[in-house]
């Protein structure tokens, strides 16, 4: 994907008057030109919405009533940004001011008019609170009070007695209602802490201490079983993924910062389980700089690098700051280079890439949600001379070795390949069933290099990674609607799920094992006779212009983009037919993809299936890989 030209920092004074920005900018760093061109487009597209900094809209962007201010424009656009701008201005580099649209502007102006106006219950943009009531904005708070206590010494003075009460008042009602059965305890954990340290200082400031620390029970007590750090986001059932796998160590850090040192006993308490899922997190990287995306709240993208980068700024990292940096340079760079930034409207996009399908956002995303990502550039709130930004990029675990990390708590298994330097990562026991989040908790497996498809529930389901159950008369089918249990084993996991077809339930048995580049599935189907059973590969994404090769096995197809990636499925036990299945517009990153499919028909009682399949980045030849499959196949199991 070819970069658009970049703008010097001269240039970037200047820019602005043309309307939305759509060239990268320079810096100093690796990082600068992101975060310059995403600020810019930023303060273009706010100076646009209104003048009060306190509202932005994207043009063509999602509204959603939760994040709406009185006047009925996006606030949390702002709020979501407020984090990275004050790490920038914090850090003191260049530029602090910025030529909008014709006008000058001084970034620590916006945010003071920010605070000063969207948190008057007089102005059209206030976003207004609901302080009885779960809702949008406690979220929100947890990042604008962090933000006010990075930049307390330059924000609070330019505001008067009034309005600071105006944002106690405003962060006060945001507080008040608990909310600890997930993570959301951390916001209003962090919320307080913050009014807590600043009414040390600023009478106009008070938190409630005792209502911090039942935050701070409550997330105690949603630790993962076992010694790796994670933690689940339900009481009900085990909640792990990409969301899961940086929120409850963020927002720690945060509140760590604020008020870490007066509660010892607190402090050391997550932090040694944030210093044991610190150990493990290289893991979850491929070589092309792509975390594992599983799970919900993709959306925001290199959000995962927050708690990596404010973990190194408290001295937790236990890694090297080379391998940091690459990390965090690799990661944005990667999901950049796919076009998750609009040049042309100078907004991050609510999709992964331009052609990706929409349906990668949950029910909630709007045009600002995206910006909860840009809490990575908290790397700005390390020094300028430190190794971090100085030391050598070092390689990544899977470009060192092939590996098989186990997380014996969370049932999860990662697999990395240092020959294509793709991970995978699977995982016994998945909540969040059921049709909306079928696809993105569901599959057999997640790969950093084989993007995925996600069908909205309906009349058909994506095939790619995943069991399907269709009726051959209608085309009706439906997936996984729910777990029964979940346990690893040496190479694997097994899994027991079950689906409702036709009002008939399906019981499915499940055995997962992983031999370098294939993963070999064995089922056990419960099912009315007849019922089509259907499984595919990875999804083989198919860039624009780009075609694909088969070619045909005894109950096997190996699917290839010329002069790129390929996969496979061969079924060797109860298999009967294997065809190429295109997708259109489903795909997380392509507009197109294909996914060798196997099928099969239920019989009476328990249908056995098994079968090999195969993705890989640099592939075998297809003779070879069959005989290679032969071979597998004949080893005992």
């Amino acid at each position: 994907m070819k970069s658009a030209p970049l703008l010097s920092r001269r240039e970037l004074l200047a820019v602005g008057a043309a309307g939305p920005l759509i060239a990268d900018v320079t810096g100093e760093t690796p990082f600068d030109h992101f975060f310059l061109t995403i600020l810019q487009g930023f303060l273009v597209n706010a100076a646009r919405t209104s003048d009060s900094w306190a509202v932005c809209d994207f043009s063509g962007g999602t509204k959603l009533p939760g994040a709406l201010a009185n006047s009925g424009k996006t606030y949390d656009s702002v709020s979501r940004m407020l984090p990275a701008i004050a790490a920038w201005i914090v850090s003191g580099r260049e530029p602090q001011r910025f030529n909008v649209n014709g006008r000058s502007v001084e970034l620590i102006d916006v945010v003071v008019a920010a605070f000063r106006n969207g948190f008057d219950p007089g102005h059209p943009d206030y976003w207004y609170a609901f302080p009885d009531r779960q809702n949008q904005r406690q979220v929100e708070s947890s990042i604008v009070a962090w933000s006010l206590w990075l930049l307390a010494d330059k924000v609070l003075p330019k505001l008067d007695s009034r309005e600071r009460k105006n944002v106690q008042n405003w962060l006060s009602a945001c507080g008040r209602q608990p909310v600890r059965n997930n993570n959301w305890a951390w916001f209003t954990a962090v919320n307080h802490a913050v009014r807590i340290a600043l009414s040390e200082r600023w009478k106009e400031f008070e938190g409630d201490t005792a209502f911090m620390v039942d935050d701070l029970k409550a997330l105690d007590s949603m630790a993962a079983p076992g010694e790796d750090g994670w933690y689940s986001d339900s009481f009900k059932e085990p909640a792990y993924d990409y969301y899961n796998f940086w929120v409850f160590a963020s927002h720690f850090l945060y509140w760590n910062k604020i008020l870490g040192a007066r509660y010892p006993e607190w402090r050391a308490r997550f932090e040694r389980r944030l210093r044991a899922f610190l150990s493990k997190t290289p893991y979850f990287f491929g070589a092309n700089g792509s975390h594992v995306l599983f799970g919900r709240s993709l959306i925001y993208r290199w959000g995962e690098l927050t708690p990596l980068l404010l973990a190194y700024g408290q001295g937790l990292w236990p890694h090297s700051p080379g391998l940091l940096r690459g990390i965090a340079r690799r990661n944005i760079q990667y999901l950049w280079d796919l076009g998750g930034y609009d040049h042309r409207h100078g907004a991050l996009r609510e999709r992964l890439t331009p052609s990706g399908t929409r349906e990668i956002c949950e029910s909630y995303i709007d045009n600002g949600h995206p910006y909860w990502g840009m809490q990575a550039f908290a790397l700005y709130l390390i020094p300028a001379g430190d190794p971090f930004w100085t030391a050598s990029e070092g390689p990544l675990p899977v470009e060192r070795k092939s590996f098989a990390v186990r997380f014996d708590g969370t049932k999860m298994h990662l697999r990395g390949d240092s020959n294509t330097g793709e991970v995978r990562w699977t995982l016994a026991f998945a909540g969040h069933g059921g049709p909306t989040y079928r696809d993105k908790y569901s599959k057999f497996s997640y790969s950093t290099h084989f993007p995925w498809c996600i069908v909205p529930p309906g009349k058909e389901c994506a095939l790619d990674a995943l069991l399907v159950f269709r009726d051959p008369k209608t085309g009706a089918a439906v997936g996984p609607t729910g777990f029964v249990s979940g346990k690893l084993n040496a190479n694997g996991y097994e899994r027991e799920w079950w689906s409702v077809f036709n009002g008939s339930r399906i019981h499915v048995r499940s055995v997962v094992e992983m031999r370098d580049e294939f993963e070999i599935h064995r089922h056990e189907v419960q099912a009315p006779a007849g019922v089509e059973i259907l499984e595919g590969s990875y999804a083989l994404g198919l860039p624009d212009g780009k075609t694909f090769d088969s070619t045909q096995f005894p109950q096997g197809l190996y699917a290839r983009v010329r002069d790129g990636a390929a996969v496979a499925s061969i079924g060797t036990k109860g298999w009967t037919a294997a065809a190429a299945h295109t997708e259109e517009g489903t795909n997380i990153v392509f507009s197109r993809s294909v996914a060798a499919v196997l099928t099969a028909i239920a019989g009476q009682g328990v249908t056995a299936l098994e079968a090999f399949f195969y993705a890989s980045t640099k592939p075998l030849p297809p003779e070879d890989l069959r005989r290679r499959v032969e071979r597998l196949a004949g080893e005992p199991q």
